[in-house]
Order: C-alpha cells, then structure tokens, then sequence
C-alpha cells in the first residue's frame, strides 16, 4: 500500500508540474534614444516655431563637469512665470498579431476591458486619469498645487523646480486630444499571442498578452506617425500610442526571454524638427493602472530625445539587477530617466501617489528631481529632497557603485 501510495504521488506531482504554467516575468520601461543628434542640431530643434515647446540650459553636475540637456516646457529659471500647454494626443490602437497557436487575436484599446471592473475601455481609463486632469498634491510636506488642481506631471515638475516656481503661475499642461483608433498588423517572425492559463500563469483569466519586438513595433509606430494618415499629428504635438495588453521583446516575441516592455518613449526628426512619442500598454496583467505612463510621460519631458547627459548613476530602481537587456552593462546608465531610479525598490522605498478619480484608483509612480542625477549646488526640490514623495534625501552617487546619498 505504500508503494502505491507513493505511486500515485509521483504521479499527481508530475502531472501538476506539467499543468502548472511559469509566471509572467517582471514588466519594464525603457527608452530609445534619438539617434544622430548633435547639441547643434537641438539647438536647431529648439528655435523652430512649430515644435513642441523645449529649452535647453547647462548644469554643473557634482562631479564637476557640465551637462547641458533640452526639456519640454519653459525653462523655469526665466523671470516670467507662465503656463506652457502641450498638445498630447492619445491615439488608440487595435493590434493585430496572427501566429500558428492561437490565429488572429485582436488587442483593442477602445473595446471594453474585461479584467477591469465595471469593463471601461483603457482609453476611457487613460483620459480619466490624473495624467490629464486635475488633482491637489502635497510633495515631500509642499503643497505644490496651491491655488489649483494640477495634472500629475505639471504637478512634478513644479516640485522638481519648487525654489524657482513656487507659488507662480508656472505650469506644463498637458493639452488632452484623442484621435481615432489606429490599426497595426504583425505575423509570427516578430510577434506572438500568449494565453493565461496556457500559456502563462497568473494575470487575468482568460486574457491573451501579445509580445512584439521592439524593433518591428517602433517602426511601425514611426511609419503610422510619419505616414501622414493622421491628422493633426505633427512635431508640434506629443502622441501617445496606447496599446491594450500588448508589450515588447528586446529583442524578440517570447513572453519569457527579454521580456518585457510596458511602455517607453523616443522621438524622430522631420525636418528640422523633432517629433516626440510615447507608446504604452495598460495590462492588467501586469498590474494595469498607469503608474507606467507616469514613468514614461515624466521622462518624455525631462529627456524628450533620450540622450540628456548626466553623471554615471546606477544600482537602484530599474538598473539594480535588471530585468531589461537594455541594462546588461552593469546596471548603470548616464540619461536623465526620471522614473527609471524609483521604479523597483533596492535600498529605498519609493511610495506611489494615489488618487482616486471617476471611480477608479490610480497610482502615480515617484519621481526623480533632476538635481538628484546632477547633485547641483542648489537644490530646488520641493522639502529639500531629491524625488517628489521622499524616497531620495540625497544625490546620486558616481556608478559603479552607484547608489545614493
């Protein structure tokens, strides 16, 4: 009787092994540079009258060398004070990949979302959210928001530039447009659908996460932008391509080797001038929300062509023992990523900021203030920290070894 009894556990252990599906790996951000700009050509960039706003200004960082980096908005160290609106037009899209397992399986980011509750469309969750409307925030004991409710990138940037804006009229607005759905097709040599269930374990029951190679999805992101089919995009605006449940290799389309990418943002040139983007996927699967359109949207202002020079940083957030192979060199890196240090935790515990809004509750990662890459002479951060909820209470150390102070 024993013998059978362990007979017949080896069996049930080994069927349950074979019916268990590995996990979702851990989901990540990342950046593709814009390539081939020279600091003559953003100068260039800058003066064009049809661009979205930038500005450019030199830092001394703490190592001693200088930096000079272009930003979107107004540079808060002139004497007028003003709102800087920013046209940001989310462009919803329905992706369609096709592979030999699962045939066509379509990802729509207007149809009702079913591992939400109350099934609201992700763009309806998008529009809805504090990226584009009005919240009071308290940063690090400051009332940024004094005199009004303020999106929750506005809201950063006044507490990255608290000594220099607080309590002025000082404001980056992000202008909200959505425009109509747009189609993207892709085949099983750059794409594949994956199954909970079946595929993978945990997530949303039921639900299908589409893997696209970075490489194939960013061209045809720059082809659908470039294409002009549609209208009103221009250098002049900030699109927004939001994608339902669909992330990125890099490289490839394995759900499980280099993967994944939620979202990223990068830029073109057309003409003389520079075209700005930030695809995104809400994924319930990977936790849903937009804590990763914060990231991205906060990066995009900060570092809108990826290549904003600062000090060597590293071993913290997303560059500690990293998930993405963009960051297999250490885990150091030397752009002006303001979400990338706080968005895993390793030796400090960034908090979210929550705020409910149309009955839903979102969470708005924390961010870098830009003198925590630099460590400048001054600090202009909200309470004398170095990130808008706390976490950093010192600069950046020099990586490798990177870390903080």
């Amino acid at each position: 009787m024993k013998r059978i009894s362990k007979l017949i556990a080896l069996t049930t252990f080994f069927a349950l092994a074979a019916w268990a599906q590995p996990p979702l790996p851990q989901g990540f951000t990342t950046v593709l540079p814009v390539q081939g700009l020279s600091n003559a050509d953003l100068q260039a960039l800058i003066v064009s009258p049809s661009e979205v706003p930038l500005y450019s200004t030199t830092i001394t960082g703490y190592d001693g060398n200088s930096y000079t980096g272009t930003f979107v908005g107004r540079n808060p160290n002139n004497r007028a004070k003003t709102t800087t609106n920013v046209i940001t037009q989310v462009i919803p899209l329905k992706v369609v990949i096709t592979d030999a397992e699962w045939g066509a399986v379509t990802y729509d980011a207007t149809a009702a979302d079913a591992c939400v509750a109350g099934t609201p469309s992700d763009t309806t969750l998008i529009t809805n959210s504090p990226i584009f409307n009005g919240a009071n925030y308290t940063m690090n004991g400051v009332n940024v928001t004094p005199t009004t409710p303020s999106q929750y990138i506005d809201a950063f940037i006044r507490a990255n530039y608290w000594s220099l804006v607080g309590e002025t009229n000082y404001h980056t607005n992000l202008t909200l447009q959505v425009l109509p759905v747009q189609t993207l097709n892709f085949n099983s040599t750059v794409a594949q659908n994956f199954k909970s269930g079946v595929d993978f374990g945990g997530g949303c029951a039921n639900s299908f996460i589409g893997v696209v190679d970075i490489t194939a999805y960013d061209s045809a992101i720059q082809a659908l932008l470039s294409g002009g089919t549609i209208v009103g995009v221009s250098p002049g605006t900030f699109p927004i391509l939001l994608s339902h449940e669909v992330v990125n290799g890099i490289p490839g389309h394995n759900l499980f080797a280099s993967c994944c990418a939620l979202g990223y943002h990068s830029g073109f040139t057309v003409g003389p001038n520079l075209q700005i983007y930030s695809p995104f996927s809400y994924s319930s699967n990977f936790g849903g929300d937009v804590s990763t359109l914060s990231h991205e949207m906060a990066e995009a202002v900060m570092d809108p062509t990826g290549n904003n020079p600062t000090p060597v940083w590293g071993e913290l957030g997303q560059t500690f023992n990293p998930p993405s192979p963009t960051l297999a060199n250490g885990g150091c890196q030397n752009n002006l990523e303001v979400g990338d240090p706080l968005s895993q935790a390793n030796g400090v515990t960034p908090t979210s900021f929550v705020v409910t809004m149309s009955g839903f509750t979102y969470h708005l990662q924390e961010l870098a203030f830009t003198n925590w890459f630099y460590g400048a002479a001054v600090n202009t951060g909200a309470g004398g920290k170095y990130s808008n909820n706390g976490a950093f209470g010192g600069h950046a150390k020099l990586c490798p070894p990177g870390g903080t102070n």
